[in-house]
């Protein structure tokens, strides 16, 4: 499914199957250096645009329109994250969804499944600083384990949740990436943590320095902004000068169709 054009990778390869292997283009490697590693996985325009934020189009299915390869991508980082992060400007986008492989890339649930046999779901992890929460969606109704990392005063208003969902609060501040990395790690044992977004989460993962990995999908189109149509960018909420913008190594391309599939390191010394 997935042309590999380039792949500088480095670490121990995930065990998979082999038709796993043969979709993705070849092995699926992460270093290991004793502590939780992020990842993010995006998908965006040439120029940029992650979502066009139009009503009820908002959705990165929009952006990807759907790609296949796209999809399998998706759902085979969901195979082999301990933890899924998502903040809560994406669930109110995308409320219908499961973060699960299977839901996202059905055609290969059973080669996901071996993948994580001997460990359990990765639990859904939704940040959210207002508490905000629309407790209906089905991710919070289909009995998978949740957790809602929130600070008092979300906690409190999420006061009554579903008996699978926990509530965790980080203090009285808003949430920083070394918070989420700390909770999310010491509730759920996660070493290999997969955020979705949105880019303003991104943005503070990315300004903390506490992203180690882009999985990023280019998809072959120009969506444009304007003063009245602003959309979002890859990274929201932070911005850096020249000498302070972070770096990052390329690990591999791939290609399927006319999409590209890259892969970035950050490099912590350039």
């Amino acid at each position: 499914m997935l042309a590999t054009l380039f792949d500088a990778q480095r670490g121990e390869p995930v065990p998979f199957p082999a038709s796993l292997t043969a979709r993705y283009g070849g092995p699926l490697a992460f270093e290991r250096e004793g502590r939780p590693r992020v990842i993010a996985n995006f998908v965006s325009t040439i120029d940029g645009v992650t979502s066009f934020a139009i009503p009820g189009k908002a959705d990165a299915g929009r952006v990807s329109a759907g790609l296949p390869a796209d999809r399998f991508v998706l759902g085979l980082l969901r195979a082999v994250a301990d933890a899924v992060v998502v903040g809560a400007g994406t669930l109110r986008e995308e409320g219908r969804h499961v973060w699960t492989p299977a839901h996202v890339f059905p055609d290969a649930a059973a080669d996901f499944d071996a993948v994580r046999r001997g460990r359990r779901p990765a639990p859904t992890v939704f940040v959210t600083a207002s508490g905000d929460i629309d407790l209906t969606a089905p991710v919070f109704v289909s009995g998978d384990e949740v957790l809602i990392l929130t600070t008092d005063a979300g906690a409190q208003r999420l006061a009554r949740v579903p008996r699978h969902v926990r509530v965790i609060s980080a203090g009285p501040s808003r949430l920083v990436a070394s918070d989420i990395v700390r909770v999310v790690h010491d509730e759920t044992g996660a070493e290999l943590i997969l955020t979705e977004g949105g880019p303003t989460l991104l943005g503070e993962f990315v300004r903390a320095r506490a992203l180690d990995e882009l999985f990023l999908t280019i998809a072959p189109q120009l969506a444009g902004r304007s003063e009245r149509e602003r959309r979002l960018a890859l990274v929201e909420g932070a911005a850096f000068a020249p000498e302070e913008a972070p770096w990052w190594r390329l690990l591999s391309v791939k290609k399927a169709d006319e999409y590209l599939f890259l892969r970035f390191a950050y490099a912590r010394t350039r």
